[in-house]
């Protein structure tokens, strides 16, 4: 098996090709049996936002995401939408470390940490992939499947379709905070590009939220914010540890002046 280590200006990461599954046609299934210790996937987010004024693409955020006991438990990500270079973001558990190429640090350090809730979690939008109930859910709406182009080496079938809002609070209450039950109809279209193995290698989403009364106004008349998120995912089962970066290339984020 081929070993690539990825050298990206602090802890390494050492990732090899995904090993092979048993077709499936259980996606969520397929999934879970991907979040098990020591191993991972890499990903490529692109965003595109509607504040009002019309639809904003993002650079992309890219990176890799950590597994163990059936959930996500870190991720190690670059966005280069934040400042001119991108920054580098790692999250484990409830501690976050960055690096920004282009800040300089007190004493050489090259990381700052602080305490972040950190998105460990496979999504694209609002519906989460590493969640069995939600991307049933999602699945379960669809309404077209047809052959379609090949990612990460795997040729894949395109499943697409749209979940409303209520459909998605009835199997995941927690995602229903910042919407009103009057936006339950409101529709989440989708789309999931699976490989034979039964494992997600694209997911698109786009849908509206409402503005909501804090920021009522804000959009000029248009009364919600929209958004679109393609994620792609490669090396299914990667070999990945994520570790923090070297106690002394880091400092406290409170020490550093802004």
């Amino acid at each position: 098996m081929t070993v690539v280590v990825l050298a990206l200006a602090g802890p390494a990461l050492v990732g090899a090709p995904a090993s092979d599954a048993a077709t499936t046609d259980d996606p969520a299934a397929a999934i879970q049996r991907q979040l098990v210790k020591g191993h991972g996937v890499r990903i490529a987010r692109y965003s595109t936002f509607n504040s009002g004024s019309g639809w904003e693409r993002f650079k992309p955020t890219k990176g890799v995401v950590g597994f163990g006991d059936g959930k996500v438990v870190a991720t190690d990500l670059w966005d280069f939408q934040v400042r001119k270079a991108g920054v580098r973001d790692i999250c484990i558990g409830k501690r976050a470390w960055e690096y920004d190429p282009k800040e300089k640090r007190p004493n050489g350090k090259k990381w700052a940490t602080f305490k972040w809730p950190c998105a460990l979690r496979l999504e694209t939008g609002l519906l989460r992939l590493d969640r069995p109930a939600v991307l049933t859910a999602v699945l379960a709406t669809t309404a077209t499947t047809k052959a379609s182009g090949t990612y990460d080496g795997s040729p894949t079938t395109l499943r697409q379709g749209s979940i409303t809002f209520r459909q998605l609070w009835d199997v995941a209450p927690d995602l229903r905070e910042g919407v009103k039950d009057d936006h339950g109809e409101w529709k989440i279209d989708w789309r999931l590009w699976i490989g034979k193995d039964g494992l997600v290698r694209r997911a698109w989403s786009k849908w509206r939220q409402p503005e909501g009364d804090k920021l009522k106004g804000a959009t000029g008349g248009q009364g919600w914010f929209g958004f679109v998120e393609d994620v792609r995912y490669s090396d299914w089962g990667m070999k990945l540890t994520v570790n923090p970066p070297p106690a002394a290339q880091t400092i406290d984020h409170a020490k550093v002046k802004r």
